[in-house]
């Protein structure tokens, strides 16, 4: 019967989404356009977390491209690692991306996805989430030491979400970035680590290096519905100037 009723609304021209994936079907339909667009082929995915990224392109947007993934946090690597064995075409590496190779101190937070480089301030929307549990030194590397040939990249989308640190991941991509046609990043309306960029000076930087804006989605707010952060979509026209 489920079955029916989908071929139905699709006859007709409706999509039927339940509960679950309704906030997300506006990003699952951008994406989707926006890689057959570009002809994306390749996603790297700078703050695995716990892979969800990696499970919203498979099962949601459909992408089967190849997914090189990067999380710091041990055990959350080692698990994506573990799960990645089942799947040819995710890579998953063990590290931070950052400004340059190294080694930096981790605040593990209570619910794993606040985990950042940077401490948490007071206003929280994620309600003691980000408290840190534990400081922990990862290994750092930049994306143009991962990824040597920008040639490669001009099929890549690069997603950004690394908890206030994109734009020093973006500093360590300066070759990549010159090629990789598209990205998403969050940007903050209201900061919720010390020190993070808000999203005038995200854009303004991103739109520097060439890229404009293509589309914002929401991504978290206080309880009477006041934006915190969204994640901000990015293009490179055809015609942008190399940096």
């Amino acid at each position: 019967m489920k079955q029916l009723v989908l071929r139905l609304a699709n006859r007709l021209g409706y999509h039927i989404i339940p509960h679950w994936r309704a906030d997300r079907a506006s990003a699952q339909w951008r994406l989707q356009a926006i890689f057959s667009t570009l002809q994306i082929d390749q996603v790297i995915d700078a703050g695995a977390n716990e892979g969800q990224f990696y499970r919203f392109l498979r099962k949601e947007v459909g992408f089967t491209g190849r997914i090189v993934s990067f999380e710091p946090v041990p055990e959350l690597a080692a698990r994506l690692q573990a799960e990645s064995a089942a799947d040819p075409l995710w890579t998953v590496h063990a590290c931070a991306l950052g400004s340059a190779a190294g080694e930096l101190t981790m605040n593990v937070a209570k619910a794993s996805v606040f985990s950042s480089f940077l401490q948490p301030l007071a206003d929280d929307p994620s309600e003691g989430g980000n408290v840190v549990v534990r400081t922990q030194r990862v290994p750092v590397r930049t994306i143009d030491e991962v990824f040597p040939d920008p040639t490669a990249l001009r099929h890549t989308y690069l997603k950004l979400d690394t908890q206030g640190f994109d734009l020093e991941v973006a500093k360590g991509g300066q070759l990549a970035l010159r090629t990789i046609p598209a990205l998403q990043t969050e940007v903050s309306f209201r900061p919720v680590y010390d020190g993070m960029p808000n999203y005038k000076t995200s854009v303004e930087t991103f739109e520097l290096l060439g890229f404009r804006v293509a589309d914002f989605f929401l991504v978290s707010t206080d309880s009477i519905g006041i934006a915190y952060e969204f994640d901000c979509i990015l293009i490179r026209p055809a015609d942008a100037p190399q940096r």
